[in-house]
């Protein structure tokens, strides 16, 4: 029997509940993925590119084009240092894929990497993967930044900060008095810090995306990771990139060569078009997803659940506890069976979970009659 890299470590809680969502034919409001197809105009640039040809490899760093069209949105939306679309953005399949390059890339043996929990699943096993050792500090209970104990786990181990903003599970959003208080503390290091930044555009009500790349103090060791996925509701498409100075950008190049070399064309073609043609675009996202979780959260307004504030990404985090004291795993499979609804444990987002904490995660980007009746049914509890 050969030793394991990741040992305990088993299928993530995202295909379980899924599985046992299709077990069951329950509705899934459980994995992250948009129930309807991206804008017709995307879907029909992607069958132009294939049916000209463009179906074969794309450059290492992604199609020039498509970097270009980024390079002038980053630098219209105000970053610290100009973009450049050839030293500093790196297009690559999946914002997963992305973060893994990039932990391989930055984090070597032994170096400690400081995540806040809930914090999105892949990033401590892959940093484990890269030979680094994942510090997970917990958010505090009203999902402030625990910043007095982020100062007193600061050593010379160090390697690299991640931040998660608009936030997967909890929906917040990391604002200006945040990324001065990170600043402060990061100050006369060399910590790098890594934000991870796929629901950027879902951005809801007074809330603002403010992206690690505006931030002066931080920019010039900054590495932000984005999604079209997210964006263009096609998570099947498996396209993200990566923002980072040149410093950063060649040293994640390195390994993203040998990871996948190329994302798809195609999708990488349809992208440029698409954005090119729809300079606006991305502002409809925001605007689409806050109609729906405002749906979402009016349907569920008779409901026992109470919903905690969603400022961003697509995810609706309730408490149930007025309804059951089971634990969020054991309660999430119980909705499966009973009601036919399925929801992601928030639990599972750390590496200990709070024990009195009841908390679900329900994805809003749904189909109205989806979300009308998925609260139907909870609301029945």
């Amino acid at each position: 029997m050969y030793p394991s890299k990741l040992p305990g470590q088993g299928a993530s809680i995202f295909t379980v509940m899924s599985a046992l969502s299709n077990h069951h034919k329950a509705i899934n409001l459980s994995q992250g993925f948009p129930e309807f197809n991206p804008d017709p105009a995307l879907v029909d640039c992607v069958d132009r590119a294939m049916r000209n040809g463009q179906n074969q490899y794309s450059p290492m760093a992604g199609q020039p084009n498509l970097r270009g069209v980024l390079a002038d949105r980053q630098n219209r939306w105000g970053r610290a240092f100009s973009i450049d679309p050839d030293k500093h953005i790196t297009i690559v399949p999946g914002a997963t894929a992305g973060l893994y390059s990039i932990f391989q890339a930055l984090v070597l043996s032994g170096d400690e990497v400081i995540l806040f929990d809930p914090s999105y699943d892949c990033y401590a096993p892959s940093i484990q993967l890269a030979g680094g050792v994942p510090v997970r500090l917990s958010l505090n209970a009203d999902g402030s930044y625990p910043f007095e104990s982020l100062k007193q786990h600061i050593n010379p181990k160090t390697k690299m900060v991640v931040v998660n903003t608009p936030h997967n599970p909890l929906g917040l959003v990391f604002g200006q008095s945040d990324w001065t208080a990170l600043s402060e503390i990061l100050a006369n290091t060399d910590i790098i810090v890594l934000s991870d930044e796929v629901y950027e555009h879902m951005v809801f009500d007074a809330a603002q995306h403010i992206s690690v790349l505006q931030v002066p103090a931080l920019a010039d060791r900054a590495v932000a990771v984005s999604s079209f996925g997210k964006t263009f509701h096609a998570t099947g498409w498996k396209l993200g990139y990566i923002t980072a100075p040149e410093y950063l950008t060649n040293e994640i190049r390195k390994v993203y060569q040998f990871l996948a070399f190329a994302a798809n064309t195609p999708m990488q073609i349809a992208a440029a078009d698409f954005l090119t043609n729809h300079p606006l675009y991305e502002q409809s996202v925001s605007v689409l997803m806050q109609q729906k979780r405002n749906r979402f959260a009016a349907a569920l307004k008779s409901s026992r659940f109470r919903l905690l504030p969603c400022e961003g990404a697509y995810f609706q985090i309730v408490d149930y506890s007025a309804i059951s004291d089971m634990q969020d795993q054991a309660f999430a499979v119980h909705l499966i069976e009973t009601i036919g609804v399925a929801a992601i444990p928030v639990s599972a987002f750390y590496q200990q979970p709070p024990q009195t904490q009841r908390w679900l995660r329900f994805c809003f980007a749904k189909n109205d009659d989806t979300l009308d009746k998925s609260a139907a049914l909870l609301c029945q509890l």
